[in-house]
């Protein structure tokens, strides 16, 4: 594949004419605006008064906000933070959780559907949305309501579902005060991130390089404990972004299934992306496990690379990754010679639904 288009930038343009790069430029941006609106939101604190158990309701791009936080702060919070996607609720919510629905556009059918349902539950709620019908009903049962505003795709906006959250859950006092490490995560983000602008050439531009590893290949992204939730963030960005295939998969659980598989296909193999996101935070054991599993891929015949960006704390090392991996989606659109932004079979899937 011809990659000449990543090193002239000025072609993008026509390619992106909704600017989906501005969007991912505007990362660091995000999880500071979205702080400021979640500190000065009233949350009442008896919200999290004798509840066991936090349930995030969403879907695709929001969903994934619940996930890296239930992910980041699973060691340290004191109750547990599950994500549902889909339509009512698992049988176990009652009036000791919390259930936290998260719309960007307010009026997403599952994310709606739980909604309800955990009204009729008794459950505790809060709303996370930019308006809809979930503002709107909020609003209306008086359920305490974080609203935001902020013009994107709902997958371009991760800065809000997840700082929203993670604030959300320190107002109430489920976890620590992140006020300071998320202030040095962001400030660790404007370094790191100068590294893959798109006047950097693909010569020096890990993001660039990666895309072009892609390009004519199939992703396949291995994570672990909090990176195990932007194994997943890497794979949807490509899928959405670039229009194209990318898998995931998570450390331990895949040391019990996936490396039996890596054999066969055998046409597939030379076709195969294996990235590793890597981190010295992880459990020692994890990380022997990756350089295992690292063998038997290489044994395979099958291409990888490791992926790691050095950052002090698990939310610095987070965050930049997710980040590294929306410019990599980002990258592989203009080598596809897609325009980013428009989602058009999800378009079609929720016209064809409207009419039954």
């Amino acid at each position: 594949m011809n990659t000449t288009i990543l090193d002239t930038p000025e072609q993008f343009a026509t390619l992106d004419p909704e600017n989906m790069l501005a969007r991912i430029d505007e990362f660091p941006q995000q999880i500071l605006s979205a702080w400021d609106v979640v500190q000065n939101t009233v949350i009442p604190r008896t919200l999290s008064d004798q509840v066991e158990a936090i349930l995030v309701l969403g879907m695709g791009g929001s969903a994934i906000g619940g996930d890296l936080v239930a992910g980041l702060v699973h060691a340290t919070c004191r109750v547990p933070v599950l994500v549902h996607r889909g339509y009512g609720l698992p049988a176990w919510v009652n009036e000791r959780t919390l259930v936290i629905a998260s719309s960007y556009s307010g009026n997403t059918e599952e994310t709606l559907s739980g909604w309800h349902a955990a009204a009729e539950r008794g459950a505790r709620r809060l709303a996370i949305t930019t308006g809809g019908k979930l503002a709107e009903d909020a609003t209306a049962t008086g359920a305490p309501l974080v609203g935001f505003a902020y013009a994107a795709q709902p997958r371009a906006a991760l800065g809000y579902s997840f700082t929203l959250l993670l604030g959300v859950l320190s107002r109430l006092g489920f976890i620590a005060d992140p006020t300071e490490t998320l202030m040095a995560a962001v400030r660790h983000l404007k370094d790191v991130g100068s590294a893959w602008q798109p006047d950097v050439p693909t010569s020096e531009n890990s993001a660039k390089q990666l895309a072009a590893w892609y390009a004519d290949g199939l992703p396949v992204i291995f994570g672990a404990e909090h990176l195990s939730a932007v194994a997943r963030r890497w794979t949807t960005q490509i899928n959405e972004n670039s229009k194209a295939w990318a898998v995931w998969n998570e450390i331990p659980e895949l040391n019990h299934n996936v490396v039996v598989g890596l054999p066969h296909p055998k046409a597939l193999l030379p076709h195969l992306r294996v990235t590793n996101l890597r981190s010295s935070f992880y459990h020692a054991r994890n990380r022997r496990r990756f350089e295992i599993t690292r063998e038997l891929v290489e044994r395979e015949g099958i291409q990888q690379r490791d992926i790691h960006v050095p950052a002090e704390t698990p939310l610095a090392e987070l965050l930049a990754l997710i980040w590294l991996g929306d410019y990599v989606s980002y990258y592989q659109a203009m080598l596809n010679g897609v325009d980013p932004t428009p989602v058009e079979a999800i378009a079609y899937l929720k016209g064809e639904l409207a009419k039954t």
